[in-house]
């Protein structure tokens, strides 16, 4: 992921969150690659030029930063968010199964 997508990333994630200082950047950028990992696992492709893939990224970021010190079960809106681009992946002609 180039330089840029990542400072666009980290931005859209503090605005989600409501925070405007940089004190945890560090973490952040952290957190944003980990949820790029994890969505990922499943079998997702991202491509961050894809403003979708930018969103759920972040999205499981924020999701993740909010509930890390609940055991909670995922969203059910990234849930479906993932499970569509899963579908997705398998509808197209050139997908590998």
């Amino acid at each position: 992921m180039n330089e840029q997508i990542t400072e666009n990333l980290l931005a859209l994630l503090k605005l989600d969150l409501g925070i405007t200082h940089t004190l945890r950047d560090a973490y952040f950028l952290t957190l944003i690659q980990s949820a790029q990992q994890e969505i990922e696992r499943t079998g997702i492709v991202l491509d961050f030029v894809n403003v979708g893939d930018q969103m759920l990224t972040v999205d499981y970021a924020a999701w993740s930063y909010r509930k890390r010190q609940e055991d909670v079960p995922l969203s059910k809106n990234l849930k479906l968010r993932i499970n569509n681009r899963l579908i997705q992946k398998a509808g197209r002609p050139d997908a590998i199964t």
